[in-house]
């Protein structure tokens, strides 16, 4: 089927909540009736480059639902195919049980991309649902897209309910239920991920992140791609942190906590990346750690040239008595690069001063 705004036309604005494109949840404070969240089960099998395997083109990261064509614009259409699982469990949670056999509703995949203002969707199902997968395939037009494109998966009332039930939707277009987005990146700005550039989602909304204890997460499911994330649950935090400016109190303090996160988050790479070290070649396993070596090389082995010190990297993380003394290099390496002291004592300059 292709792609139609249909959806967008019958949804009902009485008993909707807001839909947050950027994560695809739901605010559902406002909704009377029975809401499945996350139930819908969104999955990407693959995805086409004008019409071709896309090959070794872009990356496709199913631990993190997201595909990345940051490096390769040389495109028209993507086409990204995959499924959606609804069970039956979910359809008797959100219709009325004299429903259930033929429940009226319309299974969708939303697409919309922020940085272009647009949205649409794929329809899946046109009168019915049944528990069981549906299979999609979506075509975007590169030139319709910037940024981050978003397929979330809604299940829609799909006719209205004259006879109402306690806590069941009755008008068309109500959404039902919802499911984790996957999102395609196109491009990033120059603040948008990154080794240590990163990206802002609610921890709460991914089960596999830390609890909300934790400001930072670096994830490493995806190992040839680590991503950075900061915790938007809490928004104070990330709101410090995004500040621009060069002097006063709030600069000081984004410099401190940046340098908090950068010093653990730069220890796990170059603990990985001297895992990773093959001690014969001085080759690394990703591209990334040819980068983390260049930075750090010379604090870590000033005696040593870069080949040299590579290999080194590699012995001593193998040596498990020499790990302690890693450890310390690795610590030390990190301070030179990451000036905490520094940063720290302006911050307690500016607050000196305002006290005054």
């Amino acid at each position: 089927m292709a792609i139609t705004d249909d959806l967008e036309a019958t949804e009902s604005t009485e008993e909707d909540g807001e839909v947050d494109y950027e994560t695809g949840s739901l605010q559902r404070d406002s909704l009377p009736y029975a809401y499945a969240e996350e139930a819908l089960d969104l999955s990407v099998t693959g995805y086409l480059l004008d019409e071709n395997d896309c090959g070794d083109r872009g990356e496709l990261y199913q631990g993190r639902q997201s595909i990345s064509l940051v490096d390769d614009g040389d495109w028209e259409k993507l086409t990204v195919e995959g499924s959606v699982d609804i069970d039956q469990e979910t359809i008797e949670s959100v219709f009325p049980g004299d429903e259930w056999d033929e429940p009226p509703a319309r299974l969708a995949v939303v697409i919309t991309c922020p940085e272009s203002i647009s949205r649409s969707a794929e329809m899946l199902t046109d009168d019915t649902v049944e528990g069981k997968t549906y299979d999609f395939s979506v075509e975007l037009d590169r030139e319709d897209y910037r940024g981050d494109i978003f397929l979330i998966p809604f299940l829609v009332r799909g006719e209205e309910r004259l006879t109402g039930v306690a806590n069941r939707a009755t008008k068309v277009g109500a959404r039902l239920a919802d499911g984790e987005p996957w999102r395609v990146t196109l491009d990033r700005g120059p603040d948008d991920g990154g080794l240590l550039q990163p990206l802002v989602e609610p921890f709460s909304d991914h089960e596999k992140f830390p609890d909300d204890t934790h400001i930072h997460y670096l994830d490493m499911d995806e190992p040839q791609n680590p991503q950075l994330f900061l915790n938007a649950d809490h928004p104070t935090i990330v709101q410090v942190l995004n500040n621009e400016g060069s002097t006063g109190g709030p600069p000081r303090l984004r410099d401190v906590l940046f340098g908090y996160i950068e010093h653990g988050v730069w220890m796990e790479l170059l603990l990985r990346t001297a895992q990773d070290v093959d001690e014969d070649t001085a080759e690394t396993k990703f591209n990334w750690q040819e980068d983390v070596i260049d930075l750090f090389y010379e604090e870590l082995y000033p005696d040593l040239d870069r080949e040299a010190a590579t290999v080194q990297l590699g012995k001593d993380a193998s040596d498990v008595e020499d790990l302690n003394l890693l450890v310390q290099r690795l610590e030390r390496a990190i301070n030179d690069r990451v000036d905490l002291p520094y940063d720290t004592q302006r911050l307690i300059e500016e607050g000196i001063q305002n006290v005054d």
